[in-house]
């Protein structure tokens, strides 16, 4: 057998060659040559390093040094998420999350740091005052004043719930610890204050914390993200004060129902400037009713005086299944006056038109 030799061709070749290869056989692709060792090394990067999870101990806590330690991985590092086991730390997992930190400050990374929510307590519903009490603290004491002894950047918080959907022993656990998070976080409490935004994590169980599903919020420009969640996980989770007085809303690849989107576009009608919408499914509500987007543009009291953007594709409901499709027909308008096309001609059931101007 003859051996195989990689051709002498261009990086930018290579690079485009390595595209086609799927996440899978990246590790393999590593092993087999010291050129496609060095070309995948900021794909191999961004695919396993970008969202971290560790456990706040002294294996997982060393384990993120190592990476930290490595500037071709720990300045692709966007999140990482600490799981607590509801213990109490010595200072020693404190120092290696300082030094963690600082590794990733001196690369110049901003981090969005997160934690796990508790699955498994005894006596819950009895103690779930005392445990999320103590859940905070730890946060606070261990994980938010390392990176501020390390002086690191930081973006988002987030709320990781992973296996959520599972946990059927204690159901509740979820709900208590996602609004306490929230009821902490919009009152500035637990040094919450420090971050940008709340991420809400719709996840399941894995070394890599980075998930499909997830609830966006952004404080300060007041915008709300919603991505690949059923009706039951995204409208129960957020606190109904977080969809009040939107800039912005998103909706992707998810469920809801007609009372929640008119209640929310409602609340921000006055100053919602940008609306995206793909991919959303109107359900039946819990007393049987059907919707209809149709309906629901035509609703005279959802007044939206200050939209600016909006973009509509694959739109769903009950009724007539895919009412308003995407992909290349997908409607995005981006000054008022296309706004105002756009909407008075879904309220009459007008799909298929042009915008001009």
């Amino acid at each position: 057998m003859t051996a195989t030799q990689v051709p002498h061709l261009p990086n930018e070749i290579l690079y485009e060659i390595v595209s086609y290869v799927s996440e899978e056989d990246v590790l393999n692709l590593r092993l087999s040559d010291k050129t496609f060792h060095s070309i995948t090394a900021d794909r191999f990067a961004v695919t396993f390093f970008e969202n971290r999870a560790y456990d706040m101990s002294i294996k997982g806590l060393e384990a993120l040094v190592k990476i930290s330690e490595q500037p071709t991985f720990a300045r692709h590092i966007k999140t990482i998420v600490i799981g607590h086991g509801g213990k109490v730390y010595p200072g020693e997992h404190r120092d290696l999350l300082v030094q963690a930190f600082q590794n990733l400050a001196n690369v110049g990374n901003t981090i969005s740091l997160g934690l796990r929510q508790v699955r498994k307590c005894r006596n819950y519903r009895r103690r779930h005052h005392v445990i999320l009490r103590h859940t905070f603290r730890f946060f606070r004491e261990n994980v938010l004043a390392a990176a501020i002894r390390a002086r690191m950047p930081l973006g988002e918080f987030v709320a990781d719930l992973q296996s959520s959907s599972q946990n059927r022993t204690f159901h509740s656990v979820t709900d208590d610890w996602t609004l306490s998070i929230q009821r902490y976080f919009s009152s500035g409490a637990m040094g919450f204050n420090q971050f940008s935004g709340l991420r809400i994590k719709l996840g399941m169980t894995g070394s890599d914390s980075s998930s499909s599903g997830h609830i966006f919020v952004d404080k300060f420009d007041k915008r709300l993200e919603v991505s690949n969640a059923g009706t039951w996980a995204w409208q129960r989770h957020l606190q109904w004060g977080y969809t009040m007085n939107l800039r912005e809303l998103v909706l992707e690849d998810c469920d809801t129902n007609g009372s929640y989107i008119y209640r929310l576009l409602v609340a921000s009608g006055p100053t919602i400037q940008r609306l995206s919408l793909y991919d959303v499914r109107l359900r039946t509500t819990v007393y049987g009713q059907s919707e209809s987007w149709m309906s629901l543009f035509a609703e005279p009291t959802i007044s939206l005086h200050v939209l600016k953007f909006c973009k509509l594709g694959n739109l769903w409901d009950e009724t007539n299944g895919c009412w308003l499709e995407g992909g290349d027909k997908t409607i995005e308008a981006s000054t008022r006056a296309q706004v105002s096309t756009v909407l008075a001609n879904l309220a009459a059931g007008i799909c298929n038109f042009t915008l001009n101007g």
